[in-house]
């Protein structure tokens, strides 16, 4: 039963992903909008259209539906960023996990399960590349944390308001993932959001345990009356401690890290050129000379 299944599953693959390849003047009338049609030109045909038209689709599913990977997804997809929408990303994997198996097949004709094995990674590599901008994208930020709390520590010891310092250090400090979200905190500030929704928001966004203690920082000292300045001290301070420990943790790390590539690769060198005369000498049963 799962065999015949995944043989018609196969067939609609493949004949969708030969309907997206031939139909390049249909995808070029979708893609573009209505005021465009007729002065596109020489515009190539990329994959951004194949992504976009299978988005159509997939943006009715998302839309129809109410279920919580949905929302778990566009949670994810605003921590790395919001490189793309929900419906563009469920497009992104359904044409990896159709058309990488296919691209096989018709190449190489290998068997069943290598097969079942290239839908298995097409089906997972965007959620792989997805983790890993999550991952680049909180280590940029706990880079230029520890600045920008003390650029914001001096600005509000100046005898600037909390927010007003947030807008100083966005003009002033150079462009950064840092900067970015602190932007859109200070646009939902502005829509009528409270400061502390705000800051909320912020944490819920980047979702990285130093972000979370900055906030949580902030958020105390408002509630208990306690001055901004010495709560940004401290914490900047504990934030370069952090960054000292990690940069000691990843040093203490580099030798066991060297040590398979110097197994693999290194040493075996080594050997071919010190034992290898030996060898050739003892197989040709010559007398050895040292």
């Amino acid at each position: 039963m799962l065999f015949a299944a995944a043989i018609v599953l196969m067939f609609i693959s493949i004949s969708l992903l030969a309907f997206l390849l031939t139909s390049k003047r249909v995808l070029e009338e979708v893609t573009l909008p209505p005021e465009m049609k007729g002065l596109q030109g020489n515009r190539k045909f990329d994959s951004k259209d194949v992504l976009n038209f299978t988005a159509k689709f997939t943006d009715r599913i998302v839309e129809k539906s109410n279920f919580s990977f949905t929302d778990k997804l566009k949670k994810k997809l605003f921590s790395a960023g919001r490189p793309m929408n929900v419906s563009q990303f469920i497009a992104l994997k359904f044409i990896l996990t159709v058309g990488l198996p296919a691209g096989i097949y018709v190449l190489f004709h290998p068997e069943m399960p290598f097969l079942g094995v290239a839908l298995a990674a097409g089906f997972f590599i965007p959620d792989m590349w997805l983790n890993g901008k999550i991952k680049k994208r909180k280590a940029e930020i706990l880079k230029d944390l520890p600045y920008v709390i003390d650029l914001l520590n001096i600005c509000v010891g100046a005898g600037l308001d909390f927010m007003v310092a947030v807008n100083h250090v966005i003009k002033e400090f150079r462009a950064c993932v840092l900067i970015d979200e602190l932007q859109v905190m200070v646009r939902e500030i502005q829509m009528g959001l409270s400061r502390r929704d705000a800051l909320k928001n912020l944490a819920g966004r980047v979702k990285s345990q130093e972000v979370n203690s900055f906030v949580r920082t902030l958020l105390q000292a408002d509630r208990m009356g306690t001055p901004i300045t010495t709560a940004l001290k401290m914490h900047a301070e504990e934030l370069r401690d952090i960054r000292f420990q990690r940069g000691e943790e990843m040093a203490l790390k580099a030798p066991i890290k060297l040590l398979a590539p110097l197994l693999l690769f290194i040493l075996p060198v080594v050997l071919i050129i010190v034992a290898g005369p030996i060898l050739i000498q003892f197989t040709q049963g010559g007398n050895m000379k040292f």
